[in-house]
């Protein structure tokens, strides 16, 4: 096993630097209407289920998070009238999350304001450089996933 070298920390702690401050500069692009980068990325989890609307476990699963956070923020959508809480239709102890017609015309409205944030995130960033950062976040990705809990 090779030393933890001064780069590795500094990359570590540049994650966390890097997801705060992206959620601040998210949260002022949404903020005029009260939304936030996490609950624009719930959203964005949501839609990632095709075929029927998730349960709160399959999308905390997905974003690699809590039930308890996903609840908290579908809660907060909730409130906006931009998500709704229904219950299976085969097994009533199950909870799905549906996005509401509100908040589909909403994100499809600001759609182009994301695509904007990513183009200037990612103006002096090479398509090589994409390719190995993508690379480097899946194996992070898998050595985390291979501890033992």
């Amino acid at each position: 096993m090779r030393e933890t070298n001064d780069e590795q920390k500094y990359i570590f702690g540049s994650l966390f630097l890097l997801a705060n401050k992206l959620q601040v500069k998210g949260d002022q692009m949404l903020g005029d209407d009260g939304m936030t980068l996490r609950q624009w990325f719930l959203t964005v989890m949501i839609l990632q289920f095709k075929e029927q609307s998730p349960t709160l476990g399959e999308v905390a699963n997905l974003m690699g998070t809590s039930h308890q956070n996903v609840k908290q923020l579908a809660k907060k959508l909730e409130e906006k009238q931009f998500l709704t809480f229904t219950k299976d239709a085969q097994d009533g102890r199950i909870v799905r999350l549906q996005l509401t017609e509100l908040s589909r015309d909403y994100w499809s409205r600001r759609e182009g304001d994301g695509d904007r944030f990513i183009e200037k995130l990612f103006l002096n960033v090479s398509d090589e450089e994409i390719r190995t950062t993508i690379s480097t976040f899946n194996k992070l990705f898998e050595a985390l996933e291979s501890w033992e809990e």
